[in-house]
């Protein structure tokens, strides 16, 4: 992981930087004084955007209740911007910012912060991390060399990737990877083998598509995959397709015979009754078709775990399975280290900007971050949270047997947990720059277009040219 990490940070971005000069950086606002001392003489509201929903969003308003307690003078608030997916989140900052009506902070990914530095909004975190007046706790604002070492390396470096200078502009918040959900009741009672490749995807999905009870009915399908984003970037990086690279500050390369073959292959299964995407299902989550029994294996953030467990007692109904994401190679296996991180906007006062940034650093402290791992499946950003009582005690009382609902979420999300620490060796990111965004949205679209009958060689050189604008 660690050499995947280092060819993965060694990065650019020398066409973003370029953008930011002008009368405003991304360098930091009046709150970026390393010397900035907390006033709680005032009273300051900050704004959080974020599109988590159910558990994570009642999490979160616990996170902000513990937060007012220590810091009476500071609201916040949480904000459900978008339902939908962290592209919209990011179409909504970015709409946002031009009328200087951007959040405090919000929750994102590196190339939706490579964005917002081109508009000079972003807030460089360093001058609050290094800062070493007190937090009015018994500590200070920033980090020690301890707390900044406890995160985990990889989630760190990922904030770091923006220049080569050591800035930081976003701090690892709620990490996580894909994992294939699966049916493992249907798959006992009928004797089938968990694929660990798409070729014996492709092979158990025909097996229980010939099935009587499914060979005529089009609302069951096998295998759904959740994100089109994540599908085609991870089916390119697993087959050694290109995709994007660092080079001139951020090339576009999908447009090539090998992705549109990629495409096909799909565009096969799916012409076949046997895979299916959850822009195919009307964007329903292919977790709402998978607790219908309607897919008998789902890929999906390990984030969202909980929603592809179904109600009432997991023995009345079915136990859920946790597996890697398929894979093209065995032998030189490729699975996505995602889930958003957080990042600071530049306000005109700075004890906005220090209150967001007290904020973000409570979200991702040690006890918090294992709290909000066991609770939803995300990975826990730092070291330390795994040593922590709450992540002990939850590991210990792993129920072999679920009763219930509540027992078998905890089962699924120690299974995703585990999964994620095995695999980590395998995790990529993508390079970030300026276009990387359009670039993940545009070819997310692509099977759409396909499988609707759409020209190949027509969709991927629109998505090329959306992607360059």
């Amino acid at each position: 992981m660690k050499k995947i990490l280092g060819a993965i940070f060694v990065l650019f971005l020398a066409t973003v930087l370029v953008a930011c000069s002008g009368n405003e950086t991304g360098d930091g606002g009046l709150g970026s004084d390393v010397n900035l001392e907390l006033d709680t003489s005032k009273n300051v509201t900050i704004t959080f955007w974020h599109r988590m929903g159910g558990r994570n969003e009642t999490l979160l308003g616990e996170f902000i209740n513990e937060f007012k307690v220590m810091y009476p003078h500071i609201t916040v608030d949480a904000v459900k911007k978008v339902d939908g997916s962290y592209n919209e989140l990011n179409t909504a900052v970015s709409t946002a910012i031009p009328a200087r009506q951007e959040p405090h902070m919000v929750e994102s990914y590196g190339d939706h912060v490579a964005g917002y530095m081109r508009s000079g909004r972003a807030l460089s975190l360093n001058n609050f991390i290094d800062n070493r007046k007190s937090d009015g706790k018994g500590g200070v604002i920033g980090l020690t060399e301890e707390e900044v070492s406890d995160f985990v390396p990889g989630y760190w470096e990922e904030g770091k990737m923006y220049d080569d200078k050591g800035s930081v502009y976003s701090i690892a918040f709620s990490k996580s990877t894909e994992a294939m959900f699966y049916n493992k009741t249907f798959f006992d009672a009928n004797g089938l083998t968990v694929p660990k490749t798409w070729e014996e995807v492709e092979t158990v999905s025909q097996t229980i598509k010939n099935m009587p009870a499914y060979k005529d009915n089009a609302a069951v399908v096998p295998f759904g995959y959740d994100s089109t984003d994540n599908l085609f970037i991870t089916a390119s990086i697993q087959q050694g397709i290109p995709y994007t690279s660092t080079e001139n500050g951020g090339s576009i390369l999908f447009n090539n015979q090998q992705a549109k073959d990629m495409v096909l292959y799909f565009k096969d299964l799916y012409e076949r009754g046997l895979f299916t995407t959850r822009a195919q299902l009307g964007n329903t989550y292919t977790s709402t078709k998978f607790v219908r029994q309607e897919l008998f294996m789902a890929v999906g953030s390990t984030g969202g775990t909980t929603y592809n467990i179904p109600e009432g007692s997991e023995a009345s109904t079915f136990e859920v399975g946790v597996a890697p994401v398929p894979q093209f190679d065995l032998e030189n296996p490729r699975q996505a280290q995602q889930g958003p991180n957080i990042n600071l906007f530049r306000k005109s006062n700075p004890q906005e900007e220090l209150a967001s940034w007290l904020f973000l650093k409570y979200l991702t402290s040690p006890e918090v971050s294992a709290r909000f791992a066991v609770q939803s499946g995300y990975s826990p950003v730092r070291q330390s949270s795994y040593d922590t009582d709450v992540y002990k005690e939850f590991i210990a009382t792993k129920p072999e047997n679920p009763a219930n609902k509540a027992q078998a979420e905890q089962k699924a999300i120690i299974a995703v947990l585990e999964m994620g620490n095995l695999v980590s060796d395998s995790f990529f990111t993508t390079p970030v720059f300026s276009k990387s965004a359009k670039v993940r949205q545009e070819v997310g679209a692509i099977f759409g277009y396909v499988f609707a009958g759409q020209n190949i060689n027509t969709v991927f050189q629109n998505a090329y040219e959306e992607s360059s604008f």
